[in-house]
């Protein structure tokens, strides 16, 4: 199993390049220069971005697996629950966004990248991701590729968070304040959060 993991590894480090290049301004600025404009940048990259992690997953599970886990009975109906949450979390995350901009339909009248403090965005800096870290880690059944697939997408969850943060804090100065009285993954009620930054 030595040598899928490393498989499964390598895969995933080339997978984060290629969707944190594409998300960089660098690869913007390339695309603008070649006549593709905002939203239609924004369209493509989702376009790429859910054909490479299609791709990338039907690679995994063509892989050689062992089973790795089952958990049942109570502890199995927690992790449901914790699913459940994730999804919950992960879909909150899509309330106060517009969606036609998210999906590169429609261009955002102020930003390329909008700065929302809204909804869940209020508790959590990166809703989605703790909703699908969640959704993951909590699988209460488990192979062992899966169990480093989830792994690789985590870390990959935590490191993309602060690129994708340098990125927010070079179009909006405001964020810096918002960094240090929301965190990034785990919800909390800020207590001294008041108004729009």
């Amino acid at each position: 199993m030595l040598e899928q993991t490393l498989w499964i590894y390598l895969s995933g480090l080339l997978f984060a390049y290629l969707h944190s290049f594409t998300a960089s301004q660098s690869c913007k600025q390339w695309m603008y220069g070649l006549g593709l404009k905002e939203p239609h940048y924004r369209l493509t990259y989702s376009i790429v971005s859910l054909l490479t992690t299609l791709l990338w997953a039907w690679y995994i599970h063509h892989l050689p697996d062992i089973p790795l886990y089952h958990i049942e009975g109570g502890l199995a109906w927690l992790c449901i629950a914790l699913q459940v949450l994730g999804a919950l979390i992960a879909l909150a995350a899509f309330v106060p966004i517009d969606g036609l901009v998210f999906l590169g339909l429609r261009k955002d009248v102020e930003h390329d990248d909008p700065f929302i403090v809204r909804g869940i965005y209020r508790w959590v800096r990166h809703p989605m991701y703790t909703g699908a870290m969640l959704l993951l880690l909590a699988m209460p059944e488990q192979t062992w590729n899966g169990l480093h697939f989830t792994l690789v997408l985590c870390l990959y969850f935590i490191i993309g968070s602060r690129l994708e943060e340098k990125r927010m804090l070079k179009s909006h100065p405001s964020y810096a304040a918002y960094q240090l009285t929301v965190p990034a993954f785990l919800p909390k009620r800020p207590n001294d959060l008041k108004g729009e930054f």
